[in-house]
């Protein structure tokens, strides 16, 4: 009886039930545990009190998922020191962000599950897309290119995140690719010595890639106008 005493919060500590205080815990736990830790059920627990009471303020495991990135967004650099100089601003930017997502186990991953749509990712979205407005692209180019690198960064930050559970297998899939026949996949053989190669430059690359990419692309008012797909109902 003794030590269960000692272990329960006394009621005097207790923290004021809140969206912030349920975010608070959830951001505690993806720090130390990883965003798998992260569940309605755990939270209550962190705050003893039960699983109602947290849905009375978050109705959705994917709600509460949704401020956590957004709390998490918070701590991207948005690199205000080079607002002269929007490209490196864009770089800045995506590096700080796909940082953010591989220092915290799983992020990436439930990153990708939805569109970020809280105060921290508006400003985000925001700085990218000005940085975009001030390289001389149109609106059309800023908006679905801002699209296409955070989707490239987001996938890229959850491959390399899951490559960190899957003991061996890259190492794996790059040896199957350096030692793939000449004869038979002489285009694999040519290239081989980059296919694995770069790092951080590699990423760097990526986004410069992508910048030429969005400039010389049609604008998307003419790739509309051409009709053809379905149209995609979001982002």
């Amino acid at each position: 009886m003794t030590e269960r005493r000692r272990r329960v919060r006394p009621r005097s500590e207790k923290v004021t039930l809140s969206v912030a205080a349920f975010t608070d815990v959830a951001v505690g736990l993806l720090q130390r545990e990883g965003a798998g830790a992260i569940t309605l059920r755990r939270v209550a627990a962190e705050l003893q009190t039960g699983p109602a009471s947290v849905y009375g303020h978050v109705s959705t495991m994917q709600e509460l998922h949704e401020l956590v990135l957004d709390r998490m967004l918070g701590t991207v650099d948005l690199r205000a020191d080079l607002a002269d100089e929007p490209r490196s601003r864009v770089e800045g930017i995506l590096d700080s962000y796909a940082t953010m997502l591989l220092d915290h186990r799983g992020l990436a991953d439930l990153a990708s599950g939805f569109i970020p749509h809280g105060e921290n990712a508006l400003a985000l979205a925001e700085a990218v897309i000005g940085s975009l407005l001030r390289l001389g692209l149109s609106p059309g180019r800023a908006a679905w290119g801002y699209d296409l690198l955070m989707l490239r960064m987001t996938a890229a930050a959850a491959e390399q995140d899951r490559w960190r559970d899957l003991d061996g297998t890259k190492t794996d899939a790059a040896a199957a690719f350096r030692d793939a026949d000449p004869l038979r996949y002489p285009n694999i053989s040519r290239v081989r010595g980059h296919l694995f190669s770069g790092g951080r430059a590699r990423s760097a690359w990526a986004v410069e890639a992508i910048l030429a990419g969005i400039a010389d692309a049609p604008d998307p008012a003419e790739r509309m106008s051409r009709g053809g797909a379905p149209e995609f109902s979001g982002p």
